[in-house]
């Protein structure tokens, strides 16, 4: 009886240490001094949102980028930006297009991306937004410093 308990109790810890530590983490880090400095680690949990807000370096006004993580990929799903310019969604192989509010939207874009890679820039104001909590990365790191976000 002692050596059946003890098998259970050893399934059930290994059981829990397989789920805690095989949980895929999303993180977030800056390029430094060569290196990566993680600024943040969540949870990857299934349909987490994720937005990257900015300045358009040419248009100079500002855009929204609205992504989900898969599990294993991120999913651009839409861009909300207020002119056209380089860079910016605009053929219809894009996704939906439409003008609301002043705004032009991109939408149903469904781009995967493994891994994001971000550059601060001047007068970017480069923010992420992810598990509800805000980074103005351009307030921390100088401009054409690398951003990475990866699972």
């Amino acid at each position: 009886m002692k050596k059946i308990f003890c098998a259970l109790l050893m399934s059930a810890i290994l059981l829990f240490v397989t789920i805690n530590f095989s949980a895929k983490k999303i993180f977030v880090a800056a390029e430094v001094e060569g290196s990566l400095k993680t600024i943040a680690v969540v949870d990857a949990k299934k349909n987490l949102p994720l937005t990257i807000k900015f300045i358009h370096s040419v248009q100079k006004t500002p855009v929204i980028e609205e992504l989900k993580f898969d599990g294993e990929n991120f999913i651009l799903l839409r861009t909300i930006y207020k002119s056209h310019g380089v860079g910016l969604p605009f053929l219809e192989s894009d996704g939906n297009f439409r003008e609301e509010d002043g705004k032009f939207i991109m939408d149903d874009m469904n781009r995967k991306i493994k891994n994001l890679e971000l550059r601060t820039g001047k007068g970017t104001e480069l923010c992420i937004e992810l598990d509800g909590k805000l980074f103005e990365l351009y307030k921390k790191f100088p401009a054409g410093t690398k951003i990475v976000v990866s699972a």
